[in-house]
């Protein structure tokens, strides 16, 4: 009877470590989508894995039949940084890259992601972007900035996931504020690992809906002298892989544009040479002198220092007056509709202005760096001057709903009791359709009748 125990223990003992060995030793983590080309037809998935460095996405157009497959083409790879005020080197997991090629506009699709013998993911989905150029059908974006990972990042997020709507997110700088560059101070907690439990935060977000990022003040993350790692912008060009080289840029992340829907998205860089003689100023030149308006009659620019603010703080920095002063001229002569910032914690809408004055004629500035990070709002301003038509010093999000060649609805949503409260709403119309002027937007209420003529 004891011999018939002890093999029956075995037979289970036996079942137990072929279930444990057939057990995924490698889940990816962090996973994130972003566009992968300038044309909306492919899409990169990002994850992070401890050993693994090879990995392949399934994908779909039905959750239950995942028949397509996109291996990796280039072996997964960590990063090492070492901070001035540490006395270890931080290494990364292994970052995977996966663009999945080929997709059709303006439909669903469900993947995993990670390896077939170490793990896979669970199974997310996406919505590609309309077709380029076409206007049969609205493009949403929502727009963040200075996001962190505080509480009132997660309701952020949360809002953000509940517009189903929404084809896309841009997150114009300091995403993680991972801070490794800087001192720890208390609270602040200073440490590459946040860029992990950042990774891990907009997963359930960005897993389902393409993240397009730029870099801001604290994704420079270089102070001091060696030992410390003297390379700027390690993690954020680790981590991510935009769209850089369907553009013709050649910095990796750091600047590129792309085109979605009737739009045309340029990605500036606030924390590197923007002058006449940079590399950043000759192709933002040349890209926006290529462009076709009437395939993308929408131009947005986007970059992290805000050119135009009436917030005490971040007010007037070399960043924001240099980079003015270099490249304003370029937005006025291409006719740039809109261009969005982040940086000051607070939301505010300009009316079109060029070179400090209100001009019809002129681009539109949007400052929305009030994602939810650690720092708290920016509260406190000057004197409102004439081009600041609304400002208000609340966390939350924007939301640019692009129905035609002519007409885009802007809603700001601020952050109430963790309810997303429209506290900003105007349609912006092109003046060359209300007759007024060729170039530039209109700021105007919400009273509209079906065909979008304004009404008494």
């Amino acid at each position: 009877r004891l011999g018939k125990i002890a093999s029956i223990m075995l037979v289970v003992l036996a079942a137990l470590l072929a279930v444990a060995c057939a057990a995924p030793v490698d889940v990816p983590s962090q996973v994130h989508i972003n566009l992968g080309d300038n044309e909306g037809t492919s899409m990169v998935v990002t994850w992070i894995t401890q050993s693994t460095t090879t990995g392949v996405v399934h994908y779909g157009t039905s959750s239950s039949s995942l028949s397509s497959s996109a291996k990796q083409q280039d072996a997964a790879k960590s990063y090492t940084y070492r901070s001035y005020y540490e006395s270890s080197s931080y290494t990364s997991g292994l970052i995977h890259h996966v663009n999945v090629t080929g997709l059709s506009p303006d439909t669903v699709y469900y993947y995993t992601c990670g390896d077939d013998q170490a793990g896979t993911s669970q199974v997310f989905s996406f919505q590609t972007p309309t077709p380029v150029g076409s206007t049969d059908k609205p493009l949403v974006i929502n727009l963040i900035g200075d996001l962190g990972q505080t509480s009132d990042s997660m309701s952020t997020l949360d809002h953000i996931r509940q517009d189903t709507t929404a084809h896309m997110t841009l997150l114009v700088g300091d995403l993680s504020y991972a801070d490794s560059a800087n001192k720890a101070t208390p609270g602040h907690n200073c440490t590459q690992r946040r860029w992990d439990s950042w990774g891990e935060l907009i997963e359930p977000t960005f897993a389902n809906q393409p993240l397009m990022t730029l870099p801001g003040n604290h994704e420079v993350e270089q102070s001091g002298p060696a030992p410390a790692t003297q390379e700027q912008f390690v993690a954020y060009q680790a981590r991510f892989k935009m769209p850089f080289e369907s553009s013709g840029a050649t910095n990796g992340n750091l600047y590129y544009s792309f085109n979605v829907g009737p739009v045309h998205i340029i990605m500036l860089n606030s924390y590197m040479d923007f002058t006449y003689n940079s590399d950043q100023y000759h192709w933002l030149e040349a890209d926006l002198a290529k462009i076709d308006r009437k395939v993308t009659p929408w131009v947005m620019c986007n970059m992290h220092a805000p050119w135009y603010n009436s917030d005490v703080h971040h007010h007037n920095e070399p960043e924001e007056l240099g980079m003015r002063a270099a490249i304003e001229p370029l937005f006025h002569q291409y006719n740039v509709d809109v261009a969005f910032a982040g940086h000051v914690h607070a939301y505010e809408r300009m009316f079109p202005t060029y070179q400090n004055k209100t001009d019809p004629t002129a681009t539109t500035y949007i400052n929305i760096g009030d994602g939810g990070n650690r720092e708290g709002p920016a509260t406190g301003y000057f004197p409102q001057p004439e081009w600041s038509a609304y400002r208000e010093p609340a966390f939350g999000h924007g939301r640019l709903e692009v129905f035609n060649a002519t007409h885009c609805h802007w809603t700001w949503h601020k952050n109430v009791n963790k309810q997303a409260t429209v506290s900003d709403d105007v349609w912006l119309i092109k003046n060359s359709h209300l007759n007024k002027h060729d170039h530039g937007l209109t700021h105007v209420g919400m009273r509209y009748d079906g065909a979008f003529a304004v009404v008494a």
